[in-house]
């Protein structure tokens, strides 16, 4: 009788070992697709959060009912953008003028993406496009005065890269879970 290179102990364990490395690969993707919808979603909430805030303070929607004092929404759309830690918080006019921008020289410019016309048209949603400050997820959200009238928009963006830093974040701890296991 001729015997094999393996004994049958040593097949046994590099096969429960095999099955044990699979089921451990197939939770980490499973998981890890999970935190990455988890945290994308987070960070849409927050995005929509800081939007629908900011179309709610009465110097904003003054502002775009036509009083005369624009500079303060300048300065509360970057208190805004400072506390909630966000890339971004512009608020426009009906004409997708901005009345507010990070950098002070893009006030008085059109928003540049090209995804802001539903927000213009009453819709409030939130994409991903690229403007003056990069790649970015954006929550646009109507701006409304007392009479229920549209007089404006605000769209709030963050960063991609931000996006993906916390997605890595929340993902390397199941990775080095599973490299545990």
């Amino acid at each position: 009788m001729k015997k094999g290179k393996f004994s049958l102990q040593a097949i046994i364990i590099l096969f429960v070992c095999s099955v044990v490395a699979l089921s451990l690969g197939i939770t980490d993707i499973i998981i890890s697709k999970r935190i990455t919808s988890s945290v994308e979603e987070t960070e849409k909430e927050k995005a929509l959060n800081v939007a629908r805030m900011t179309s709610l303070s009465p110097s904003v929607i003054d502002a775009l009912d036509g009083a005369p004092n624009q500079t303060e929404v300048q300065e509360f759309a970057n208190q805004v953008k400072d506390k909630t830690n966000v890339n971004f918080v512009v608020v426009m006019n009906m004409k997708g003028i901005r009345l507010s921008h990070p950098d002070p020289s893009e006030v008085g410019k059109h928003f540049k993406g090209g995804d802001e016309g539903p927000v213009l048209n009453g819709k409030e949603y939130v994409s991903i496009s690229k403007g003056t400050l990069g790649k970015s997820m954006r929550a646009f959200t109507p701006i409304k005065n007392s009479q229920g009238k549209q007089v404006g928009a605000v769209a709030v963006g963050i960063s991609l890269e931000n996006v993906t830093k916390a997605v890595h974040k929340g993902r390397m701890g199941i990775f080095i879970g599973t490299l545990i296991g």
